[in-house]
């Protein structure tokens, strides 16, 4: 009896073995396998920031090029020396023009002289180069009386003891007139139709070579409101330097 009992417990053990999977066996099997992907897919969608971004190598570049541009030393220290010297420069050339009364008077070698006629406005352009309007300001260089040559714009007193001056072009260059030796000019204004009376070297105080149009209205102002015109240059120094810098960091 207890074999029979063992071989019957043998033979359905393996039956249940040998049994093939049920439909619901097969569908849950199905249902798991289908559903891992898609939690994948939540997971996915459900962390966006983990992504790691690639970086744009073209974000890259622009940033650099940007960068350089900005830094460059060397341009912005030359740009500041010849802006601030220049504002600098006719700043107080103004002011110094403006204030002094004495014409014999220069600064490092140079004068500033206002122009009160038309005597050098240039009937012919084109041959008459360098002149200049009644209301100009000219920057005149100190120079040796023998120095100047045919051509250039001098300026000089009608005579050794005059206080006034003249700026008129040299048509020509004596060493002698008559029996008196020495150097010696003819002059004539661009407008004028004659010439000067010859003026000897000693009468020279310099040579033009530079015009600033249309200040001296405003250096006659100066002249006459020192101390006004003193803080409304300052006031217009430090406004163009705050323009510069608005502009340059924008």
């Amino acid at each position: 009896m207890v074999r029979e009992r063992s071989q019957k417990q043998s033979s359905d053990k393996r039956q249940k073995k040998k049994r093939p999977p049920t439909k619901q066996q097969i569908n849950d099997k199905k249902g798991t396998n289908r559903s891992k992907p898609t939690s994948k897919a939540t997971n996915r969608n459900a962390h966006p920031k983990n992504k790691k971004r690639k970086p744009n190598p073209d974000s890259k570049k622009t940033k650099n090029v940007t960068r350089h541009k900005d830094k460059n030393p060397v341009y912005t220290l030359l740009f500041n020396i010849v802006f601030y010297g220049f504002i600098l420069f006719m700043i107080a050339g103004s002011i110094i023009f403006a204030t002094t009364k004495n014409a014999d008077k220069s600064v490092l070698g140079y004068r500033f002289f206002g122009v009160l006629t038309d005597s050098m406005v240039p009937r012919n352009p084109e041959k008459q180069k360098g002149g200049f309007h009644s209301g100009d300001v000219i920057i005149v260089k100190n120079i040796a009386g023998e120095a100047a040559e045919v051509g250039d714009i001098i300026t000089f007193r009608p005579s050794i003891k005059s206080q006034a001056f003249l700026t008129h072009r040299v048509k020509k260059k004596l060493d002698h007139l008559g029996e008196t030796k020495g150097t010696y000019y003819i002059t004539q204004g661009d407008a004028n139709l004659a010439e000067d009376v010859p003026v000897n070297e000693k009468q020279v105080v310099g040579k033009k070579i530079l015009v600033i149009p249309k200040i001296g209205a405003f250096l006659n102002f100066v002249r006459e409101n020192p101390f006004v015109s003193i803080i409304f240059l300052i006031s217009v120094f430090g406004f163009i330097t705050i323009i510069r810098y608005y502009i340059l960091n924008k």
